[in-house]
This record gives structure tokens, sequence and C-alpha cells, in this order.
């Protein structure tokens, strides 16, 4: 009897849940992309430019997103990705609440999951180094995951045994897909002193080959010098500036107003030092922790789309000469004021369209993927987004010593014979790995 109560209840929850969710509206100050942003693109004519390997129109609809998402809201306070949901709201065990009132923004810094070690996990291999980052779901990618109850570990291991089987993956189950106006997004940002001009690394390719050991950021060739205290600062303005105890004379000389940037008050910046990783990053950035009254500007972000069945692929860094080079293409006039100083380099798919050296595509960040080591195929800064998030799964059932493990670049087309990410009894999670890093 006491067994039959048990389903009882929690068949009662559960149904309690997936019903408050799909009556749920977005709350009063959360924003969608508004219209005239490409979003979300007829699936056929996104796989046509996969296919064909059409390069700008790939970019120029990926450019579009990225408008749309960093638009300023009606009240002018935020860009609209700054309204979505965070990792903690997403995965938030319980029922969630129906909505009364505005939303409240609250900024819940995170270290980026590339770049943490999480004993017996299976995931990326960590860069060594730390940063403050944000992952944000839209609406609809937060709906699915609450009405699908995909933020509890009891219902991935339920679908894992019991889910819908893997077309590719042999002996693999899959999770609920995503629907086609999902999206996610991981932001990355860099501390600014109050009261100092303070360095910021600069990804320049020509001077950062790359290297067996991996290239983070802290091994850059060139940073910046940026002064929180000025705006409109002349194009050739130079500083003399320090970064890991080394002088960087003639340094390019940046305003604040160069970026997105968020100022922080007492609240954020104490939640953000009560995490010791975070605390190193400030340390490493700034020579002491955060404070009221600094600023963390955004560098970085990486942004996906479920317009397709694997996902549009998406990634974006700050510059200071941001109208050079490749990754400056196909920007339209629609990306304006300080998301203009963003290089973008996009993937719809693991091979095409093929480098010069005929090998598969690269699609990678500089402050999330350069850092890592070459397992055998080439490191980091050879990568592919989607690679990596294909092997996306859950439960690991093996460990390396010391914890996570790492896996290795491989560039193209899974290695489903001999990659521990594709082994038999894993339950594929549509390419996000913050389902299985963040559910309870």
């Amino acid at each position: 009897m006491q067994k039959l109560r048990s389903i009882f209840f929690a068949t009662c929850l559960f149904l309690c849940e997936s019903l408050a969710v799909l009556a749920q509206q977005p709350p009063v100050g959360y924003f969608d992309i508004p219209p005239g942003f490409d979003f979300p693109a007829n699936k056929q004519t996104l796989e046509q430019y996969r296919t064909s390997a059409n390069v700008p129109a790939q970019r120029l609809h990926v450019w579009n997103v990225f408008a749309g998402v960093t638009q300023t809201t009606p009240d002018g306070k935020y860009p609209v990705f700054e309204t979505w949901f965070s990792e903690d709201e997403v995965f938030k065990v319980g029922p969630e609440p129906q909505a009364i009132g505005p939303r409240r923004i609250v900024r819940r810094f995170k270290q980026p999951a590339q770049l943490s070690a999480i004993p017996g996990e299976l995931g990326p291999q960590a860069a060594g180094t730390a940063l403050l980052s944000e992952v944000l779901y839209n609406f609809t990618g937060y709906k699915h995951v609450r009405t699908n109850r995909l933020y509890l570990t009891v219902e991935l291991d339920a679908l894992r045994g019991n889910g819908a089987p893997d077309s590719v993956v042999p002996g693999n189950r899959v999770i609920p897909a995503f629907p086609s106006e999902a999206i996610s997004l991981k932001t990355v940002w860099w501390p600014i002193a109050r009261d100092q001009v303070t360095a910021l690394p600069v990804w320049d390719p020509e001077s950062n080959p790359p290297r067996p050991t991996g290239n983070p950021f802290t091994s850059w060739a060139r940073v910046v010098a940026v002064d929180p205290n000025q705006t409109n600062v002349p194009p050739n303005a130079t500083q003399t500036v320090f970064f890991l105890g080394k002088q960087f004379t003639n340094s390019h000389l940046v305003g604040i107003d160069a970026f997105h940037a968020i100022k922080l008050d007492a609240q954020t910046a104490q939640n953000a030092m009560a995490n010791e990783r975070l605390t190193r990053a400030a340390e490493l950035a700034l020579g002491r922790p955060l404070q009221e009254g600094d600023y963390v500007v955004l560098v970085a972000t990486h942004l996906t789309t479920k317009e397709i069945d694997d996902w549009v692929w998406a990634t974006f860094w700050w510059h200071d000469r941001p109208d050079r080079g490749p990754f400056a293409a196909d920007r339209p006039a629609k990306v304006g004021g300080v998301w203009r100083n963003f290089l973008m380099s996009a993937t719809y798919d693991l091979d095409l369209p093929r480098e010069s050296d005929g090998k598969p595509h690269i699609a990678f960040n500089p402050w999330l993927e350069a850092g890592f080591p070459d397992g055998g195929s080439g490191n980091g800064t050879v990568s592919n987004c989607m690679n990596c998030h294909n092997r996306s799964a859950w439960r690991p059932d093996w460990q390396g010593q010391g914890g996570r493990v790492f896996l290795p670049i491989f560039r193209g087309k899974p290695d489903l014979q001999n990659d521990p990410a594709y082994a038999s009894g894993r339950l594929r999670t549509d390419f996000l790995w913050s389902i299985p890093f963040s559910s309870q």
C-alpha cells in the first residue's frame, strides 16, 4: 500500500509540474527575439545552406540572430538575452510558481563547464584557468526542460532505460528533442577594476600558433588596456599595462564604452566571490577580489539554436580591431553598437565546409577552447563546437584518475566504435552539456 501511495504521489507531482509549466506564459520582463531577425528560420533553407556549404548565407543568418538576441528591451534596460532563464532557474528542483510581477534580473556567475573539474563526470578537458560565465535559456528551452523534467537525474536515469532508441549511436537512447525555437547561450565575462586600467587578453590568430599544450588566454601574445573611467578614447591611444607580472608597453587603450559592461553591486560581487574558482579568476585579472563598483565585460559567447536537428552553432568573441579578417565577414548593419566589436565563427555541420587542407570544418572560441591540449588529433584551435557537444550524454559510468576524463579533440564524424563518449547504455542529451552537468 505504501508503495502504491508513493507511485500515486510521484505521478501527481509530475502531472502538476507539467501542467504548471505548460500553462505558464513568459513572465513580465522577459523578452524573446523580436520579429525581423530571421528567427526561427526555415529548416529546409538552413539545411540547404549546410549541404551546399554556403558560408556567407550561414554567417549572415547567425549574425541576424545575434542582432536579435542583443536588441535592447523596450524599457531600455537590458539586451534581450539578459532577461532569459539562468541555469539555476532551468534546473531548479521542484515545480515553478506562476509568474507574479515583473521579472527580476539576477546574474549567477559560475565557471565555464569547459574549465571545470567534477570528479567522476565525463566532460571536456579543463583549460587550467577560470573565467566568469553564465548559461541562459530562452523560454522555449526553459519550458522544454521543465515539462520533460530533464532537470532531475532520476528522470534522466529513467529515460536511459526507457527512452526512445538513438537512431545513430547503437545502444544509446535519447531525451525528447528540443523544439526549433529553443536557444541556449553561454556568456563569458572578464573583470575590470573600477579604479584602475585593467589588462584584457586579445586573441590574434597570427600571433598565437597552435601549441600541443594548448594556448589559454594566459599565454596570448597581446593585451589591451581597458580604462573604466574613459569613453570615446582616441583610436590610436596606448598605455603600458601589466598582466601576470609581465609588462605590455604601448597596449591599445580602450574605454569601457567599447564593451557590453555590467557594473557590479555589492551583492552580485559578494555572490561571485563565494566561489573559490571565481575568486581566483578575479585575482588573476585584478590582483584582488571583485568589489562593488567593479565591472564585468562580455568577452565571448556561444550561441546555439535548434533550428536544424543538429542545432546551429555560433561563437563570438570581442576584439579591438573587429573589422579585420574572415571572422568579421558578412556582419549586417542590424548588428549595432558595442555588438559590432565581436568576431564570429559558425558551424552547421561536423565536416562542411572543409578547411583549406581538406580536413573537417573548424569552429572554436579562443576564450573557451584554445586552451585545450592536443590529445593526438590536434588541440582546441582545430576543434569544432558540434563535435564536442555531440558527445554530451548521461550518465558516465567510467572515470579516469583524478576525476573528469579528457575527451581528446577530434574533427569530423564521431568515432562511435572507439570514443568512450559513445559507449553503450548512455542517454544522448540533444547536444547540450548543461543537462548532464546541471541536473539534480
